[in-house]
């Protein structure tokens, strides 16, 4: 089941015509790169960096991940308000444009008859006095995370956290592995490949059922995603196994502890997954 978005199709419900560049992800063979597209001006990567910010400048580059009411004329580099904000990533890539960088994992996506990846793209980031961070790259959103907190990477594997508040235990539905071969399964798949086969999709459902000060200025709150699996078929309302499934795939973790142990309540739990699945919110999320 070989998805591809096309770079004009209109997912969002947009004018096609508010894009200057690609931002198709998705190879011809089949897999999806960490980056802003897979060709044109918004391919660049830390090992061929643009050589001027202007590509940085998401008002301009990705302009359909923004509220309509937003003034697109302003300045929002990887899409935060003001400049000094994104002043990590901006460090990142002129120490990328130094030729000072190199990944400590590039995981290119996939998408099958039975299974989809996500790509994702770790560098080390020196902070200097703060410390030694790695950046995580995905499709225009960035964290960058204390080396501390990422101990299991070497292993392909990130760690963790959840805020579960008063709860003892923190309970996950875990498909049985026939489910793999039922139609909710591959009509789920066909919907994650749809939204990361396109970076301005798949910034866009990162934030598509959050509302944060934050994020106002973006594109939350559009449950993009939702509307996007009804019209594959995915029955998120009356079906159980596909609400079950959506439910547990919008659960949101961090990847520093402290964010679980102060912000969510008296309990929390660290775990591991996978680190092709796993999708970033972008910095500025909180």
């Amino acid at each position: 089941m070989h998805v591809r978005v096309d770079p004009d199709w209109n997912i969002l419900g947009m004018s096609v015509g508010s894009r200057r560049f690609s931002t198709s992800t998705a190879r011809k063979d089949g897999q999806l790169v960490p980056w802003l597209a897979v060709d044109g001006p918004l391919s660049y990567t830390p090992e061929n960096p643009p050589d001027r910010d202007y590509f940085f400048h998401y008002n301009w580059v990705l302009p359909d991940i923004f509220n309509p009411e937003v003034n697109r004329r302003r300045h929002y580099y990887f899409g935060v308000c003001h400049r000094g904000y994104a002043k990590e990533p901006l460090a990142f890539w002129q120490t990328a444009r130094e030729d000072k960088t190199q990944p400590v994992i590039l995981r290119l996506g996939k998408f099958d008859k039975t299974d989809v990846t996500a790509p994702i793209a770790i560098y080390p980031f020196d902070r200097g006095i703060f410390g030694s961070f790695f950046m995580f790259i995905q499709h225009g959103s960035y964290q960058w995370v204390n080396v501390e907190e990422q101990w299991l990477l070497e292993e392909g594997m990130v760690v963790l956290h959840r805020g579960v508040q008063k709860a003892r235990k923190f309970k996950m539905w875990q498909p049985a592995e026939s489910f793999r071969e039922d139609p909710t399964w591959l009509r789920y798949l066909k919907t994650q490949a749809q939204v990361l086969s396109d970076a301005t999709v798949s910034f866009n459902s990162i934030h598509d059922r959050a509302k944060r000060f934050e994020t106002s200025h973006i594109n939350d709150r559009s449950w993009l995603t939702d509307d996007l699996a009804r019209k594959n078929g995915l029955d998120i309302d009356k079906n159980r196994s596909a609400k079950k499934l959506w439910g547990t795939v919008h659960q949101s973790y961090s990847l520093v502890k402290w964010v679980a142990e102060r912000k969510f309540g008296p309990n929390h739990v660290t775990c591991k997954t996978p680190i092709d699945n796993i999708r970033l919110t972008t910095f500025f999320a909180g």
